[in-house]
């Protein structure tokens, strides 16, 4: 076995004259035709100049059948550039123009360009205006990997993946399970949504770093994997050339921007010549080649994946329910005819059959797709405000009712039911027993390099043939997911129950009577609360000495340091808390890695409370309670519990709500007596933790003192 190699390709260079073919006809059929000439070269490296160009149009192979691949089988016209990228150069390259063969060969000439060759400010504006993530090749692999593994009952079937982020081959026969047959794999129906230039499904290059990946044994994608199957099940070149049509058959992918979808044909096509090559060790028939190119061109479809109908087209009506998938509006752009509803193949029952259909298929039980796969827009594109809602839950929506597997790499946000997505999406996704995750990770800029996305990434699976534990509630750690679920089948109260919210303390009418001037103070606060730099801001009312029992203290900051002023008691509000003991705790305290220390806390007796610096904790009726709170802040138990929520430095009310509420009396059921070490170890056997689970805590907390 070698680990993966990635090399430059060689590409076939023809000057050779090529005749016009003839455009396609209803039913997916082609009315094929002979070219005057076609004559491949050998195979030869190109100059080291030309090394960079992915896509080579003016290539035989492409050439002769670049008519097909331009072809839009529901408009019956060609597909659209759906970009302005290309504007610039010529007037006939706006969106809404047709992409035609001609720009790429006249005075003038357009190079169609992947994106990784775009200047690297077109890169980011495409990534702004039309939400454009590209997505590497070893996170192409991760995710197909898992789609096999699921497929096959067996982990490493066409690779293994090494550290940092390669992978070595498998290079014996791959050998299937029983009951199931290498011509099964190559059927099985496979859609990559929002293709881009097709990475999920095939492999040339990775799409994120320009660097081809040769031989074909190297590549990870969806239909290089089916051709390798194919290459290592048939002897004659008949059986060859019929999977290999049956492996293109069941490879779909769909895409916004023409000059994307037509990379990603072309990367299809070029895949498929690769294979050829490398088997037969002589160039195709043009008859087959313009096979495959009829196939590609159903395949992978230009659509606008929210509508279902051809970008920048009026969605299509007709008498349905509304649903918030169907009425989310295409792009504000000037109309032309109204858009047909996308139309694909379906090559097993050999007909057309519209996109849209499908969903309604798979409400039958009857869906189209076996696998779902794919990187989908993260957000509306909107040039109006700098919001920009988000979509991404709208197309893992459509995908579960086309598909029965579906895998998406997304934004994270809401499995901490954070972010833009509806909140009752969120929850639904969080109770669903299909769902389940496969990957996260913290910092987006690791897989998407200069991408901030905030609450990271994940990969989640979907299976509706199979049961799971509903996430619930989701952290980065499997251990911590463990612990959580162990502590929730306990206990039913948790500390966010005597936590107060912040601004607790609040100014009274009284005060704003008295001191009318500082009620317009916008530095005095929000609404009535006692802000952070009340000491500062309001200086004659708070005093250094209690004069009388007319006063109540009030612990805040001063200069960065923690201080306690007097005010007079008319001036608060009453609350809960006031007349009780507490635990005071910045409400900011550090930057939210997990385990990480708090800052030291104080007790605040009756008639004590705070400015809006501090939470309080607690409104106790005796001392011996909060110091025992305060034991318990310092346990490694109860950070791991908080670090469920808290990802920043903030650690409001609502971020402790999975650390349970314990009774903090002398007749708890932990000795609060112990060293903070004990006590950790009497919560781990209070809630039936296990080694591993104990060891996760204790390698992840930091200790305090």
């Amino acid at each position: 076995m070698n680990t993966i190699q990635i090399i430059k390709l060689f590409t076939v260079n023809s000057t050779d004259s090529i005749k016009p073919l003839q455009t396609h006809n209803e039913t997916g059929s082609e009315e094929l035709t002979d070219l005057e000439t076609y004559l491949g070269e050998e195979i030869v490296p190109k100059e080291d100049s030309d090394y960079s160009r992915l896509i080579d149009i003016s290539s035989d192979v492409v050439k002769s059948v670049l008519n097909v691949l331009l072809q839009d089988k529901t408009t019956k016209k060609n597909i659209i550039w759906a970009t302005d990228a290309y504007s610039s150069h010529r007037k006939n390259c706006s969106d809404t123009s047709c992409i035609t063969q001609d720009v790429f060969f006249e005075k003038n000439k357009i190079l169609l360009q992947p994106r990784i060759e775009k200047a690297q400010d077109q890169q980011q504006e495409r990534t702004r205006k039309k939400a454009e993530v590209f997505t590497p090749v070893w996170i192409c692999n991760r995710m197909n990997n898992y789609l096999d593994e699921e497929w096959f009952g067996r982990k490493d079937v066409f690779n293994h993946e090494n550290e940092g982020n390669t992978w070595t081959v498998v290079e014996e026969k791959i050998s299937f399970p029983e009951g199931r047959t290498w011509m099964e794999y190559v059927d099985s129906r496979r859609l990559e949504i929002t293709c881009g230039e097709a990475p999920y499904l095939v492999s040339r290059y990775d799409a994120s770093t320009g660097q081809f990946i040769l031989p074909p044994l190297r590549r990870i994608g969806i239909l290089d994997r089916k051709l390798r199957i194919v290459n290592e099940n048939t002897c004659s070149k008949e059986e060859w050339d019929k999977w290999v049509e049956r492996a293109y058959q069941s490879c779909y992918g769909y895409e916004w921007q023409g000059d994307s979808l037509l990379i990603a044909r072309i990367n299809l096509l070029m895949t498929f010549h690769d294979y050829y090559v490398e088997r037969w060790n002589c160039e195709p028939e043009f008859d087959q080649v313009k096979r495959i190119a009829n196939i590609i061109s159903w395949n992978l479809w230009q659509m606008d994946g929210l509508n279902d109908v051809v970008p920048y087209g009026k969605p299509f009506q007709e008498q349905h329910q509304t649903t918030l998938f169907d009425s989310f509006g295409s792009l504000t752009v000037p109309q032309g005819d109204e858009a047909r509803p996308c139309k694909i193949y379906d090559w097993r029952r050999d007909n057309s059959v519209l996109f849209k259909k499908c969903k309604s298929r798979g409400k039958m039980g009857k869906k189209l797709f076996d696998f779902i796969i794919g990187n989908p827009p993260y957000q509306e594109i909107n040039d109006k405000n700098t919001r920009q809602p988000p979509v991404y839950h709208l197309f893992m929506d459509a995908s579960y009712k086309i598909g029965d597997v579906v895998e998406l790499i997304t934004p994270a946000r809401f499995l901490f039911n954070a972010g833009q997505t509806p909140k009752e999406w969120n929850i639904k996704m969080l109770d669903d027993e299909h769902l389940k995750i496969l990957f996260y990770e913290k910092d987006a800029s690791i897989i998407f390099p200069n991408t901030d996305i905030k609450g990271g990434v994940v990969i989640s699976y979907y299976n509706n043939n199979e049961l799971y534990d509903p996430i619930k509630i989701f952290t980065p750690y499997i251990e911590l997911n463990n612990i959580v679920h162990k502590v929730s089948t306990q206990e039913h109260y948790y500390l966010d129950e005597i936590i107060s919210s912040r601004g607790c303390y609040r100014y009274s009418d009284t005060f704003y009577n008295e001191y009318p001037e500082i009620k317009n103070n916008t530095n005095s606060g929000t609404g009535n609360m006692i802000a952070s730099n009340a000491f500062e801001n309001v200086p004659n009312v708070f005093i250094d000495e209690q004069l009388s029992s007319d006063y109540i203290k009030l612990t805040g900051r001063l200069k960065n340091k923690r201080v306690s002023k007097y005010i007079l008691k008319k001036y608060v509000i009453e609350n809960e808390f006031l007349n009780s003991y507490n635990v005071l705790l910045t409400e900011a305290n550090n930057n939210g890695e997990f385990g990480e220390t708090l800052t030291s806390t104080y007790i605040a007796e009756p008639g004590e409370g705070a400015t809006d610096t501090f939470i309080s904790i607690g409104h106790f009726s005796n001392r011996i309670e909060a110091e025992n709170v305060e034991k318990y802040l310092k346990c490694k138990f109860l950070r791991a519990m908080l670090g469920v929520k808290k990802a920043t430095q903030h650690n409001p009310k609502s971020t402790w709500i999975h650390v349970p509420l314990l009774d903090f009396t002398n007749n708890s059921d932990i000795n609060w007596s112990k060293s903070i070490r004990e006590i950790d170890q009497q919560l781990y056997q209070k809630y039936g933790l296990s080694n591993e689970e104990i060891e996760f805590i204790e390698s992840h907390v930091q200790e305090m003192n």
